[in-house]
């Protein structure tokens, strides 16, 4: 299954196409209307939500492979599934369906702003998560496995490669080695060129950082006399760029891969490089490359001004209704963690590793549940996360983590350890909101000395815990006894206080 997406600021013209297709038909979604002048005037219902929004008009194409077979109701539910995994549980969508191609299709129109809360979905990495869903949704449906964008421009490991992977995965899983099978060369290759490609470099910045990676690159001119050629060495094996497939060969990189190569500016420096390449780096050093290289690449966030005459009932209520100590509280607020903005939401913010802030859950119904959404500026980063960090010397490197359910979760875990133990973490420990698999700093966590999924005692937070522990093995999942860790934080307070309370009766003391 291929999906093809573009954002766009009218809905009128993109209905009347959709609905205008030989044999289309309006086959699901979640409005009332049935034709484009109806469902027009009533997608301006969300757009009346965020007036300032730009570009809310949301257009996927999905499109089948030919052997599978679908009929309306089955590409409904596939389109629907489809739109909440993308993040669109509570936003207006329509599907089309349409015969007028050789491929059986569907067309997704959809507004960008949540009716929930006004904010427009957001949309980083939105191609990668893209191929992510429809990848799983071929398997659960049982449909033709089609290869992404992306992979169709990477060739594949060797039949023989495969083996090797396979037999060393059996004889690690039996003890005979000591580590699970790497990636192959091949696959080594295509990640580091990726990771180097990211800002877009002219041809001899590119070449210098892959033999700052320690890989040799070669150049020159094809058979044919017409273009420039290019070869890759990792570890005495060799590919050529077309071994690594499309988007690796000279003419790839510029046009999949987008690195800037003029002839009359870059042919000397390249020589030159050639001739003498850059000595490799330390692994560390390059790790820290390529991450700087990464975080230019992120838009910056900002985040919202303040309302600070509504922080004294935030404050009243997480004190009196979710026994969060006062001290605790002030630290969050001191540390521009937890506010409340101009337009009267509860935000939480989100920070990267580093303690650079990257974005903002929005908690938008505190009184129900814990459930935070994704607060969208059309800057914030896909590397980020809602953490807090204890520990008794605050210059140590982290060497535990709790990984929690969301923001009033993670709070109350650290309240909850800091009230059990009496003190600070002799290491250095954070509590931080990881729910979704597929965005974990897995490095990171692989090199903590302890991990431990603190997820919720419900149905949801098992589900994340078993997905985490496939990921990461070495995790421990650490269940609270109630459903939910805040619960857990107010009743060992009431226990402490019963104990308390029973302590002075014993004691003569009476109030």
């Amino acid at each position: 299954m291929i999906g093809k997406q573009t954002k766009g600021r009218g809905f009128r013209k993109l209905l009347d196409y959709l609905e205008s297709r030989e044999d289309a038909k309006l086959i699901g979604g979640n409005m009332s209307g049935r034709n484009a002048r109806e469902l027009a005037r009533e997608f301006k219902l969300s757009q009346q939500l965020n007036s300032d929004a730009d570009r809310v008009v949301y257009h996927v194409s999905l499109s089948a492979a030919k052997d599978d077979k679908l009929d309306d109701e089955k590409w409904s539910e596939i389109g629907s599934r489809y739109m909440k995994e993308m993040g669109f549980d509570a936003n207006q969508f329509v599907i089309f369906r349409h015969h007028n191609t050789d491929d059986d299709h569907i067309h997704i129109a959809a507004s960008r702003i949540r009716m929930d809360t006004g904010l427009v979905v957001h949309d980083s990495w939105d191609y990668v998560r893209s191929e992510k869903v429809l990848r799983q949704i071929e398997i659960d449906y049982n449909l033709v496995q089609v290869q992404g964008s992306r992979e169709k421009l990477q060739r594949t490991p060797s039949t023989g490669q495969i083996r090797r992977i396979r037999r060393e995965q059996e004889e690690y899983e039996l003890g005979k080695l000591e580590r699970p099978p790497g990636r192959t060369i091949k696959e080594e290759l295509q990640q580091t060129i990726d990771r180097a490609r990211v800002d877009n470099p002219q041809m001899p910045t590119l070449i210098m950082r892959l033999q700052q990676a320690g890989i040799s690159v070669r150049t020159g001119w094809t058979r044919n006399g017409k273009s420039k050629g290019i070869s890759y060495e990792k570890d005495g094996q060799a590919f050529s760029g077309t071994q690594l497939g499309a988007a690796y060969t000279f003419p790839g990189l510029q046009k999949h891969l987008g690195v800037d190569y003029q002839t009359e500016r870059d042919d000397e420096p390249i020589n030159e490089l050639l001739l003498k390449p850059v000595k490799p780096l330390p692994v560390e050093h390059l790790e820290k490359l390529f991450q700087e290289i990464e975080r230019k690449q992120q838009p910056q966030f900002t985040p919202p001004p303040e309302d600070l005459a509504l922080w004294p009932k935030l404050y009243k209520y997480l004190s009196e209704k979710r026994g969060i100590p006062d001290s605790f509280i002030e630290r969050l607020h001191n540390h521009n963690l937890l506010y409340i903005d101009e337009q009267k939401q509860i935000l939480f913010i989100k920070r990267n590793l580093d303690g650079e802030k990257t974005g903002a859950l929005v908690w938008s119904n505190p009184g129900h549940n814990h459930h935070t959404v994704e607060y969208d500026q059309n800057a914030s980063t896909p590397y980020g996360w809602f953490h807090i960090n204890l520990g008794q010397n605050p210059q140590q490197e982290i060497k535990n983590v709790f990984l929690c359910s969301s923001p009033i979760d993670a709070v109350s875990v650290g309240v909850y350890v800091l009230a059990k133990t009496g003190a600070l973490p002799s290491m250095r420990t954070m509590f931080m909101v990881a729910d979704d698999p597929n965005n974990l700093p897995l490095e990171f966590l692989k090199n903590c000395h302890r991990v431990v999924l603190a997820f919720n005692n419900d149905e949801q937070g098992d589900k994340t815990a078993s997905a985490v522990l496939e990921l990461l093995p070495n995790g421990q999942r650490f269940k609270p006894t109630y459903p939910d860790w805040n619960i857990e934080l107010k009743a060992h307070f009431s226990e402490v206080e019963e104990q308390r309370k029973q302590l002075e009766r014993s004691r003569g003391f009476s109030l």
